[in-house]
């Protein structure tokens, strides 16, 4: 996809994820959540509460997981938007990043530790502590 887009946005997206990446801190608005349960399979009783797992919505237009949403409504929703801030002759950035329980069940001093065993250190080694800490959910 970036490809595709202006060389102007894409200064701007290079930008904005060298910063991060050069000062080792992630945007607090990088790191909040909104978790729901969703039913393991449909098959199983909604009634018990261990049938569900929990699943973070980092964007309210979010559609993975939830009911009527697909890519097709993901997709939709993107090309709406993206439409209406060129039409406004807007600049527009889309970046999507899945790590997807890349980070749920691990102990993240331990993760940090072994970073910095392996020889993960400095500005790299900041940029995952400063992810794994101030996450927020609702």
């Amino acid at each position: 996809m970036l490809q595709t887009i202006s060389p102007d946005l894409l200064t701007f997206i290079t930008i904005v994820i060298n910063g991060s990446l050069t000062s080792g801190h992630v945007p607090t608005a990088f790191k909040k959540a909104r978790v729901i349960p969703i039913l393991k399979k449909p098959a199983l009783d909604p009634s018990d509460i261990s049938n569900y797992r929990p699943n973070n919505l980092h964007d309210p237009i979010q559609s993975g997981f939830k009911a009527a949403h697909s890519t097709g409504t993901a997709l939709l929703a993107v090309t709406e938007q993206l439409h209406a801030a060129r039409s406004a002759k807007l600049s527009s950035v889309l970046i999507l990043l899945d790590l997807s329980v890349a980070f749920d069940t691990v102990n993240h001093k331990t993760l940090l530790s072994t970073l910095r065993s392996l020889g993960i250190c400095g500005t790299a080694w900041e940029w995952f502590a400063s992810y794994l800490d101030g996450r927020s959910y609702q």
